[in-house]
């Protein structure tokens, strides 16, 4: 969204905001806690996750520089955050209060455009997840997982673009299981895999295990 940190500062340079340094594994927020602020990553990456027991976590999104969180929990009448927000890595992440938001769109209306298409996007991106965790067997999340990215990335090599521990996260299962379906998977023919990308083989046969 922006060119680096000094171009968002100076974008921002009228408004009152703050800057706070994270370090890797560090929390920002926990789930539950207020949410009165847009948070801005300036440097480094994010995630939110919800941690629900010490072995069960489900990874919701990732942020990198220029993306923002906590904007649509800001402007809603909950006003907590309903997950964890973790730096994923060393970051540097610019807050500013909804009311200063607020007033800096009104004076930017193409920043203001900017936003509410990547509001937009996030929110359709959050229903896939939702439609994803709401499927009943691994086999059904992991091939939902690989036609949306079909969609997305437009190809049958699938660059997973994370870990595979981040991968299970996301899909809301534990990571041996995961393990085991991509082999189990990749024996029957569906797929081929190597450390970073998957390769669809058969994504008709995907698209069935969906309507099992």
């Amino acid at each position: 969204m922006f060119m680096n940190k000094d171009d968002v500062l100076n974008f921002f340079k009228e408004s009152t905001y703050n800057v706070v340094n994270y370090s890797k594994n560090d929390i920002i927020a926990l789930e539950g806690s207020p949410c009165e602020k847009v948070g801005l990553v300036l440097k480094g990456s994010v995630d939110i996750k919800r941690i629900l027991t010490s072995n069960n976590v489900i990874h919701l999104s990732s942020f990198s520089e220029g993306g923002f969180f906590g904007e649509i929990i800001a402007f809603s009448d909950a006003n907590t955050y309903p997950a964890t927000v973790i730096s994923a890595t060393s970051s540097k992440i610019m807050f500013i209060t909804k009311n200063d938001f607020i007033s800096f769109c009104t004076k930017h209306p193409d920043f203001l455009a900017m936003f509410l298409n990547n509001l937009t996007n996030k929110i359709i991106n959050l229903n896939k997840s939702i439609t994803g965790l709401s499927l009943t067997s691994i086999r059904q999340k992991v091939s939902n997982y690989l036609i949306s990215e079909y969609d997305i990335q437009g190809n049958v090599f699938i660059n997973l673009n994370m870990t595979k521990q981040k991968l299970s996260e996301k899909l809301g299962i534990p990571r041996p299981s995961l393990s085991r379906e991509l082999a189990n998977m990749k024996d029957e023919g569906l797929i081929d895999y190597s450390k970073d990308v998957i390769k669809i083989l058969d994504i008709n046969s995907l698209k069935s295990i969906l309507m099992e």
